[in-house]
């Protein structure tokens, strides 16, 4: 190498060595000197909240009712459209009461198919009868089926269903249709439809016959708990100023110069009888509205002496039935487009189970507690064993109800003292009308539309009606639940984190409580009593069995293989008006829907905590527990199994 080259190579070794030197001192300095930089990733964690404010007691609300000497609305019943409304008004600035007769959903609102749905089976009708109405009703059902998923995010998820497929020329047929249902969905589509194949569709659903099966396609809808975005509708109206109250029923409706100025009402606790005036009335009652027409009618508005043949409401049987998860896929439903009859069916997954149904039954009136027949259990079944691989036993009912759809028929359209018939004048969507007197009355719709059903009834009250201050526009577009605000789906874990709970217990606050579960948990470490399953808690009044007795100390949360704590049924008591054993058992937490016989052998723990917290004396807790068992006794469990009248208190 000659000595310019050693020189260049001696002279380009130094200076890369100090530029290296550099760079390192300024790293080094940068290091130490300069603030680190902001992370790119955003922690969206807060802490969770662990008080809230109780809501005014019954007893204060009862207070509130008889002392506003006039209220802007009154709304007759507490079902998902009477609480919607309820709500909307309130938000709106209207000074509202509603009144029901039993409890929040205690009819058709807790006894649905749990979907919040546009409606596949209406699209098909629209498409092939070139209906211009039912289109409408599945665009109409599809955009709040968005609000349903947007307001209470803790009750309703996204939901997948699978169509199973036998025929090739099928696929195509069912593909199109779940796209065009993607279609009207527009920005609010959840997920973008699509087919599986015979294999992938065995490895989701391996409980499915796959003989002839050719592939499936899967669509998505919402499914939600029905029951508990009632009480939550209820709770919050009444955190916005409305007074909301269960077991008041209207003896008679008041009027004066023809015209209505509001309602007799007995709190049925205590017997007492509260005169409610209001500018305007909404009967809100779903299957019992020709019962409020028919007292409208009525110049002294009381009801007739001899029942009535309804006139508005055109009822039918909905039953449904529970069997155990192995029964369904895990985290998807299924679609029989074309039960034997005509129908459509679905088998969904819901709250760990699988909820199979419906039926559909015409009936002449509508009863105060329908009961599952039999042979709708057993039609039910029939059409779900076309797709399981293994025999369905009868006994594996785990429970089963009836709810009454209230199609809805303008009244105005049929003669009175004309018995109905046929479907003169029915309507597929949600109907308002307002009689001579000024009842205005809302009926037909579903769940999943109760929101507009709700803000079409307040704007009539709104238009018809005159009021002596400003009314603000609709903000139930917007508006969050309880338990909603500050909610993520991995608030499961949040809780597992903070509490150390069980997985399943974590699972099934979160996802029926929202970013209430944590205000339970405090409950639930309070005591050990309220860690206790409710199926645990019974006291000396309910003598123990000597197999109970024998366990002493070692009754634990594992003993009882649900999530329905004493910290819960306190929390309900305290927060969202349970005042029977019912309340809880069916409507607050669903466990008479999801096992009849778990929930009978709970009734007795939970009437000694009722009793406890709400003073009961010893006739009224036996009373309580035999109306429970009563009305949970008749919730499908086989009788070759179960012996229903064993838990009855004579």
């Amino acid at each position: 190498m000659s000595r310019f080259a050693n020189i260049f190579k001696s002279t380009f070794v130094r200076a890369t060595l100090g530029a290296t030197g550099a760079a390192a001192a300024t790293v080094v300095y940068l290091d130490f000197i300069r603030p680190p930089a902001q992370p790119q990733i955003k922690n969206s964690y807060t802490p969770l909240a662990k008080t809230a404010p109780a809501p005014p007691s019954r007893d204060e609300l009862m207070k509130r009712l008889k002392e506003t000497d006039k209220y802007d609305m009154l709304i007759i019943g507490g079902g998902a459209t009477g609480t919607g409304t309820a709500l909307d008004a309130a938000t709106r600035g209207l000074n509202v009461c509603l009144v029901e007769k039993n409890d929040f959903a205690s009819g058709t609102s807790s006894k649905s198919t749990k979907m919040a749905h546009g409606g596949v089976r209406y699209l098909e009708k629209a498409i092939f009868q070139m209906s211009k109405d039912q289109l409408d009703l599945v665009i109409e059902a599809l955009n709040e089926r968005g609000n349903m998923l947007r307001t209470a995010p803790h009750l309703c998820s996204v939901l997948p269903i699978m169509i199973p497929v036998y025929k090739w020329w099928q696929v195509p047929y069912f593909f199109i249709g779940c796209k065009m249902y993607d279609w009207f969905a527009g920005y609010q589509n959840l997920r973008s439809s699509t087919i599986f194949s015979r294999e992938t569709t065995c490895a989701l659903a391996p409980m499915m016959d796959s003989t002839n099966l050719k592939a499936s396609c899967v669509y998505h809808d919402g499914s939600f708990n029905d029951s508990r975005m009632n009480a939550a509708l209820a709770v919050t109206a009444i955190e916005k100023g409305a007074t909301v109250l269960n077991y008041v029923e209207v003896k008679q409706l008041i009027k004066e110069n023809g015209k209505l100025i509001g309602a007799l009402a007995v709190d049925r606790e205590t017997g007492e009888e509260i005169v409610v005036k209001a500018t305007a009335t909404v009967n809100a009652t779903g299957p019992f509205a020709d019962k409020i027409l028919e007292m409208d009618e009525d110049p002294k508005g009381l009801p007739p002496k001899t029942p009535q043949p309804p006139r508005m409401v055109v009822p039918s049987s909905g039953v449904h039935v529970v069997l155990p998860e192995y029964y369904g896929p895990q985290g998807m439903g299924l679609l029989d487009p074309a039960t034997s009859d005509g129908r459509v069916m679905f088998f969904l997954p819901w709250q760990g189970k699988v909820l199979a149904g419906t039926t559909d039954t015409p009936l002449k009136s509508v009863p105060e507690n329908p009961v599952p027949l039999e042979e709708e259990i057993q039609d039910i079944l029939h059409e779900m064993q076309k797709y399981i691989a293994f025999p369905i036993d009868r006994e594996d009912v785990l429970s089963a109800w009836s709810g009454i759809r209230p199609l809805a028929r303008d009244p105005s359209k049929l003669p009175k003292g004309k018995e109905a018939n046929g479907t003169q004048g029915l309507v597929r969507s949600h109907l308002i009308t307002q009689s001579e007197t000024g009842l205005v009355t809302i009926s037909g719709g579903k769940w999943t539309t109760y929101r507009e059903m709700a803000q079409e009834t307040v704007d009539t009250v709104v238009k018809n009606f005159k009021f002596d201050h400003p009314i603000g526009p609709c903000k139930t577009n917007e508006l969050i639940l309880v338990g909603g605000d500050d909610y993520s789906k991995n608030y499961s874990a949040r809780l597992i984190h903070e509490y150390k709970i069980p997985l399943k217990l974590a699972k099934h606050l979160s996802h029926n409580y929202g970013s209430r579960s944590s205000i339970i948990l405090e409950l639930y470490q309070e005591s050990d009593q309220n860690k206790l399953p409710v199926t645990l808690a019974t006291d000396s009044t309910f003598e123990p069995s000597e197999d109970e007795a024998s366990k002493g100390n070692k009754l634990s949360y594992q003993s009882f293989d649900q999530p329905f704590t004493i910290a819960e049924l306190k929390y309900s008591m305290k927060y969202e008006y349970a005042r029977t054993p019912l309340d809880f058992l069916a409507r607050r937490t669903r466990l008479a829907f999801l096992d009849a016989r778990e929930a009978l052998s709970a009734v007795d723990g939970v009437v000694d905590i009722m009793r406890a917290e709400l003073n009961w004396d010893n006739a009224t807790a036996k009373k309580m527990a035999k109306e429970a068992k009563s009305y949970i006794g008749l919730m499908g469990i086989s009788s070759k199994k179960f012996d229903v009248e064993d838990f009855v208190i004579q």
